[in-house]
């Protein structure tokens, strides 16, 4: 086994035509593609990004702000286009995710994809098509070779996906194709697991300015700029991650692919809490837990998540990497779209239970991994009374799907904070019909009906 079995699966997966995609495939892709578009949506109206947008956007459409930007009025140029959805798809930590790949493919996929589309009016079908392509080689990389944990794994191996499916959209020959996958895997960012869960927002940057690699990557194959599978397996076998598993570029390729095997997020938190919010919440459903009772709680689940266990974030985006937090929220009868706003982050009560909360590691539930995500959620009683709650993986994945109608609640959820809720069934009626769309512009006129596309 060799770095070579990942240009053969590269290789493989692009010799892929419409007709090898199976219609479950192609249906699960137009939810992930709704899922990611309300995301940057929502995530655009983040003030960060509503700065970087007056700052680089314009109101009118020119030959150099040829963008649209998701959610907003504006244009800009590719590369500010680039950074700024893949931004805004990760900042509200809504985005869908791959438990193989330990990440979030399509967060990279969606705006070097989206960009090309715009540019060469490409069908909905071709979009798509490109799009399932890039997420399973970005996916392939990131299963293979497992990448270290203190690494934060947006703006990394998800550069190649975004490559992959610009490449296609581009029309690209297959050997331009690699040349330029070979030198976005080479253009990792060095990201910190830290700047997570401090809730740094350079953190959410590692997204966009991926996003802006894997344009530029195509631009620099062009030029004649050269990588190589050696320097892939250097970089990939042992500088960023633990080590390849040659293997798993291979094994059960397309059977089926990972993109079918991708989870939806229901809850604005990092998906390593999920397990324990889903713990909560069911036990919740059964009977009323009085606060004023809790002496302590304990939640055990597997390492990555373990690694949650900050009972006192000092501000929002790292709320969203603390288990506790999340949790106590939900006790005291809190909406988690509500965990990072005022007046419920800076609740005293909040607070003081989040603090009585304790995480730690179960081996055997890391044993798990990467199938299941479990947790087991105890809370002990001044009474001397305890409930306990386990679950073994997170709700949302591919063995606990989502009724469509949970998602339908969930992009609507989003859009009520930007006022446009009521536009969630025209774009997602739209987005579902997507692969029967000869233009890509009608698609865009679906979310962008107040400017000129």
């Amino acid at each position: 086994m060799s770095i070579e079995n990942f240009t053969e699966m590269l290789e493989g997966l692009l010799s892929l035509k419409w007709e090898d995609v199976r219609a479950r495939t192609i249906q699960r892709a137009q939810w992930i593609i709704a899922d990611t578009l309300f995301s940057a949506w929502y995530g655009a109206h983040s003030p960060e990004l509503q700065r970087y947008i007056q700052g680089v956007g314009a109101l009118q459409r020119d030959s150099v702000h040829r963008i649209p930007i998701v959610g907003t009025r504006y244009f800009t140029t590719p590369s500010h286009s680039a950074i700024i959805h893949g931004t805004a798809i990760v900042c509200n930590e809504l985005d869908e995710g791959n438990q193989f790949a330990k990440g979030h493919p399509a967060a990279h996929l969606f705006a070097p994809a989206f960009i090309s589309a715009v540019e060469n009016e490409v069908s909905g079908q071709d979009f798509i098509h490109a799009f399932i392509i890039g997420y399973e080689v970005a996916a392939r990389l990131a299963y293979a070779s497992n990448m270290k944990d203190d690494m934060h794994p947006h703006g990394t191996w998800g550069i190649v996906g975004g490559t992959v499916a610009s490449g296609i959209l581009l029309k690209k020959n297959r050997k331009e194709i690699l040349e330029a996958v070979l030198l976005a895997a080479t253009f990792p960012i060095a990201t910190s697991w830290e700047a997570a869960v401090t809730g740094m927002t350079a953190r959410n940057l590692y997204t966009g300015l991926g996003s802006l690699h894997a344009i530029q990557a195509l631009q620099f194959q062009s030029f004649g700029f050269k990588s190589s599978a050696g320097v892939v397996d250097h970089l990939w076998g042992s500088i960023m991650s633990k080590g390849i598993d040659y293997n798993l570029f291979l094994k059960d390729l397309w059977s089926p692919p990972l993109l079918e095997m991708n989870y939806f997020k229901l809850y604005p938190s990092c998906r390593f809490t999920h397990s324990a919010i889903d713990a909560l919440l069911n036990n919740l459903q059964e009977k009323k837990i009085d606060i004023s009772e809790i002496s302590s709680g304990l939640v055990e689940t597997y390492s990555l998540a373990a690694r949650l266990g900050n009972p006192d974030p000092q501000n929002a985006l790292a709320g969203k990497f603390s288990i506790p937090y999340a949790l106590s929220v939900l006790l005291h009868g809190n909406s988690l779209y509500e965990s990072d706003k005022e007046p419920v982050f800076s609740n005293p009560s909040i607070r003081d239970l989040a603090k009585k909360i304790v995480v730690k590691e179960d081996p055997s539930m890391t044993e798990l991994l990467p199938n299941k995500r479990a947790a087991r959620v105890t809370f002990y009683m001044k009474n001397g009374r305890k409930e306990s709650t386990f679950v073994e993986d997170a709700s949302g994945g591919f063995n606990k799907p989502l009724p469509e109608s949970r998602l339908v609640e969930k992009f609507k959820n989003m859009l009520a904070h930007t006022g446009d809720e009521k536009e969630v069934e025209t774009v997602l009626e739209a987005t579902m019909n997507l692969e029967r769309t000869n233009h890509f512009s009608q698609w865009v006129k679906s979310f962008s009906q107040k400017v000129e596309v």
